[in-house]
This record gives C-alpha cells, sequence and structure tokens, in this order.
C-alpha cells in the first residue's frame, strides 16, 4: 500500500502525455491550424531573356503570409534551367533557345498557395536589357533602421552587373549581382540622385533612385500602382501589380475589403499577384502602405472577366520607338528602323507567327524613325521620310523587297517629313500627307508616289498644316484625315478633312466639331464605313 501511494503522484504527472499519445498526437493537427497561407508570391526578375549557354543569375522569390514549404512550376522550364523544390530559386545554364512562355510558379504550405507567372525566353545570343526601374522612388530612409530591399524591375536581357553613382549612402549597398538596395543608413544624407546602370555584353540601361536618410521616420506621402484598372481574366496568372512609392519608406501594406479569390497582396513589397478564379465586375480597392509616422492609400479597380487576354510574345533583337511594323503577303510582319536604346536604327526584322520567332533581315540604307511604310500591290513595301541620327529630317524613300530581304532606294520625297501619313490609293499611288517640317512647322503639303516610276510629284495642300495626325481610305477611294498637332503635345488640330483623288484636292468637312484637339490618337474604318476614332 505504502508504494503504491508512492506511485500515484508519478502516475498523474504522466497523465497529460498518456492522453496526448492515445489521441494520435493531435498537436501537430492543432499546430497546422495556427500556420498562415502564403500571400504575394513574387520574383526579383518576372520577365527576362536569357541567352544560350550562359549561366543566369539565380532568380529569387519572396512572399508574405505563412512560410512557404514547397514550390513547383508548369510548365517545365527551358532545359538547363531548374526550380529549387524547396526553395523556389530558379538557377541554371539554358541549353537552346526557346520562344517567350510564361510559367506558373506554385507556392504552399499545409494551409494553402500562392502563385505567381515568369516570363522567360531564351535567345540564341545576349541581347541588350530595355528596361530598369525601382519601385520605392523617390524615397526617405531612417538613420539606423534596416530598409525593407528595394528590388529593381527590368526587361529584355539579363542584367548581369550593376553599378551606382555616386556611392549610396553610408551602411546602404548595391548587390552588383542583383541590383537591390539594402542594409541599415549610418548617416543622414540629403536627397541625391543616384544612377544606377544595369549591363551585360550586349549593352546597358539607367535608371535614377532619389534618396535621403532623415533622423526620424517620416511618413510616406503617395502611393499608386502601375496598373490601377486591370482587368484580369479567370484561371490566368496576373502580372505582377507592383506599387510606386514617395516619402518615407513603408513598412506594411493591407487592403480593404479582400482581394477577388486567387489574388493576394504582399504585405512587405505591396506587389498583387495570384491566379483570379471567380468573373466579377470592376470593384474598388483601398490598399494602405503605414509606417510609425503614417499612412497612404490607392484605389485600384479589379475586374476579372471570363475571356481571352493578351500572351507574350517573343522579344524583338532590338528595342524600338517610333518604327513602322508591315504585315507581309505571305503572313510575316516586317518591323523596320526606330529610335533605339543607343540611337536612330537602320536594323529591320521579321515576324514569323508560324514560328512565333523574330529574325534580322536586311538593314535600311539610312537609319530613321518617325517615318511610314505601305505595302506596294507588288508586294514591296515602301518607306519614306522620318528623322536620321542626327536630328535631320528626311527627304530620302526606300523599297524592301520580301524575295530578296534587301532594301534599295527611289525617288526622294519633294518635303522632307516626320510623323506624317502613308495611304496606299486605290490606283496604287501612295499618299503622304503633313508631318513636320525641317523648319519645325507642321505641313500642309501633299504629294503622291507612283510605283511604276519611281517618283513623288506634289497634290493640293490640306486646309491645316498636322503630323501625329490619322490618314484613313474611306469606301468611297477618298481618304479622311483627322486631327493631329505638334509632336509630344497634349493639344491638337480640331478639325476633318477628306482627299479626292480625283481632283487632287482637300474638302473641310462641316461637322468637325465632333474632333476635338486629337493627337496620337488612332483611326479604323469600320465594317459600316464610319471611323473610329480612339485615344
Amino acid at each position: 500500500m505504502l508504494k503504491l501511494r508512492r506511485f500515484f503522484p508519478l502516475l498523474l504527472s504522466m497523465l497529460p502525455l498518456l492522453l496526448v499519445a492515445a489521441c494520435g498526437g493531435s498537436t501537430n493537427e492543432s499546430m497546422d491550424e495556427t500556420i498562415a497561407a502564403p500571400a504575394g508570391l513574387n520574383y526579383r526578375d518576372p520577365a527576362v531573356v536569357y541567352a544560350t549557354g550562359s549561366q543566369i543569375i539565380p532568380n529569387t522569390p519572396s512572399s508574405s503570409g505563412g512560410a512557404i514549404t514547397k514550390y513547383s512550376i508548369s510548365p517545365a522550364l527551358p532545359v538547363g534551367l531548374v526550380l529549387d523544390p524547396t526553395t523556389g530559386v530558379i538557377s541554371g545554364t539554358p541549353s537552346s533557345a526557346t520562344n517567350s512562355a510564361l510559367y506558373t510558379i506554385t507556392g504552399s504550405n499545409v494551409a494553402g498557395s500562392a502563385t505567381t507567372r515568369v516570363q522567360i525566353e531564351v535567345k540564341a545570343s545576349t541581347i541588350a536589357p530595355n528596361g530598369l526601374s525601382y519601385p520605392d522612388n523617390p524615397v526617405s530612409y531612417i538613420f539606423g533602421s534596416a530598409i525593407n530591399p528595394n528590388v529593381p524591375v527590368a526587361s529584355g536581357g539579363e542584367i548581369t552587373a550593376y553599378a551606382v553613382s555616386p556611392k549610396l549612402p553610408a551602411g546602404l549597398t548595391l548587390d552588383p549581382l542583383t541590383g537591390v538596395i539594402s542594409g541599415k543608413p549610418t548617416v543622414i544624407a540629403q536627397p541625391v540622385a543616384y544612377t544606377i546602370t544595369g549591363t551585360n555584353s550586349a549593352g546597358s540601361v539607367q535608371a535614377q533612385v532619389n534618396i535621403e536618410v532623415q533622423a526620424e521616420v517620416v511618413p510616406p506621402t503617395t502611393l499608386s500602382y502601375s496598373d490601377p484598372s486591370p482587368v484580369y481574366t479567370v484561371g490566368q496568372e496576373i502580372p505582377d501589380d507592383a506599387p510606386q512609392v514617395a516619402g518615407g519608406a513603408i513598412d506594411t501594406f493591407s487592403v480593404f475589403p479582400p482581394l477577388p479569390a486567387g489574388l493576394s497582396l504582399d504585405t512587405q513589397s505591396g506587389v498583387i499577384s495570384g491566379t483570379p478564379t471567380d468573373a466579377q465586375k470592376q470593384t474598388s480597392y483601398t490598399i494602405t502602405g503605414s509606417n510609425s509616422a503614417g499612412s497612404v492609400t490607392a484605389s485600384i479597380n479589379i475586374a476579372i472577366g471570363a475571356v481571352a487576354t493578351w500572351l507574350p510574345g517573343d522579344s524583338l533583337d532590338s528595342a524600338r520607338a517610333f518604327h513602322t511594323a508591315t504585315l507581309l503577303p505571305d503572313g510575316k510582319v516586317l518591323v523596320a528602323g526606330g529610335r533605339g536604346t543607343d540611337g536612330i536604327l537602320a536594323s529591320a526584322e521579321l515576324y514569323d507567327p508560324t514560328t512565333a520567332t523574330w529574325s534580322t533581315t536586311g538593314n535600311l540604307h539610312t537609319a530613321r524613325a518617325g517615318h511610314t511604310a505601305t505595302l506596294l500591290p507588288d508586294g514591296r513595301v515602301l518607306v519614306a521620310g522620318g528623322v536620321d541620327a542626327n536630328g535631320n529630317h528626311l527627304f530620302s524613300a526606300e523599297l524592301y523587297d520580301p524575295a530578296a530581304g534587301t532594301w534599295s532606294q527611289t525617288g526622294s520625297l519633294n518635303v522632307a517629313r516626320l510623323f506624317h501619313t502613308a495611304t496606299l490609293l486605290p490606283d496604287g499611288e501612295v499618299l503622304a500627307a503633313g508631318g513636320g517640317g525641317s523648319n519645325g512647322n507642321n505641313l500642309t503639303t501633299a504629294e503622291l508616289y507612283d510605283p511604276a516610276t519611281g517618283t513623288w510629284s506634289m497634290t493640293g495642300a490640306m486646309t491645316e498644316g498636322r503630323e501625329n495626325h490619322t490618314a484613313t481610305l474611306l469606301q468611297n477611294g477618298q481618304v479622311l484625315v483627322a486631327g493631329g498637332g505638334p509632336a509630344f503635345t497634349v493639344t491638337g488640330t480640331p478639325g476633318l478633312e477628306t482627299y479626292d483623288p480625283a481632283t487632287g484636292t482637300w474638302t473641310s468637312v462641316h461637322n468637325s466639331s465632333v474632333v476635338v484637339s486629337v493627337v496620337n490618337h488612332t483611326a479604323t474604318l469600320l465594317p459600316s464605313g464610319k471611323v473610329l476614332i480612339a485615344g
């Protein structure tokens, strides 16, 4: 009896452990209930072009919410690249060229999952990067406080090295491989614009980041999103929508009401990502960014439809602006000239929709941008005017032969033109109208190109000088010209007029008040014969 009394207290102390064992280890189940699902999964390089045979800079993920324990990807990455199922890091050396494609990455734990997408293309050789920016810009950091890493957003060819000038404030560092700014500032610093250069073997791109370091926390002043009114599609991963912040650095983000099912907000970076699961009409969401000194809000209006949306295409070999794109009779698309990252381009490329790839073709005789390109009845392409590498307005014109892939010079314009229009008329001639002249004035003149003789001749002048206007061939064979104005301004020419090829004259349209100062717009002939002017 004495022995039993001595053993009884020990038995009582063991009873909780015995009960746990009898329940089959339910402590693990109760722990699972406290784990949060991951949210806001995103990657440092969401869209990148790699080169075959070159080891990539590891592409690392970040997320908020519960810790991710497993990563998966669909479809499989290009040969030579791998996704670490535990860390989510994409690394390796691509071994063959692949078309641009979207890869859906899912990060999960026992409580749930988050998805994002990464756009990857592999080219046979390195192409230059064509875009670089930082989401926290301008930004004010606090002396002695670790900053939220400022991760760059780049596009085009993979950036393999970063540099900054002048040096960042003491305590802050720029990762030379990833471009991430991080650290803990140890000095007070006035606002300074820092130039960050991202390079690879094919070229470079720059971004400016304005940074100051203050003695105490200051509130953020503005918050906005790169796409404030997105329209998404059920079942398709959305492109990461990243915030732009000014003022004091934001520590945490929140949203009300909760985002649509399948989408999530990264509470540290403010990036919205995911895959919507249900259609909905446009709904407004308020996103709040806060630090200890204050907060700022932004509204984002999200609509989710059940129809198809845009998908990425293969990247051009050269970044271009103010170029031309012409659909050829064989279904390929000719892109010619334009302004590149290093100046005006003479290069041209062909897009093959069968293989969804770009290939280079013969170079123009003259580098040009802001020109026109017109498909002639015999399948050749007439390129005319524009501006050259020295800023000179061009008289010259040339022809592209798709069969040979080469350019030949043809008769020059009578008037040098930039941002003019060129319209193929029913008789096979081409009408060049208006544009910016070499004297800085908008042109009223117009002229005709005869493919049979390769020469230009003047025709009747417009009633108003125009550039950045539109010209639309109507069903009756006349040409409708609309709007236009000085380049790069919001002011335009309020007026419509038509060109009659039979008489070579222009006539003002009396109800032209329907067009109010449009410039850099579009004009589309509808099946009904009406013309839709937009933007």
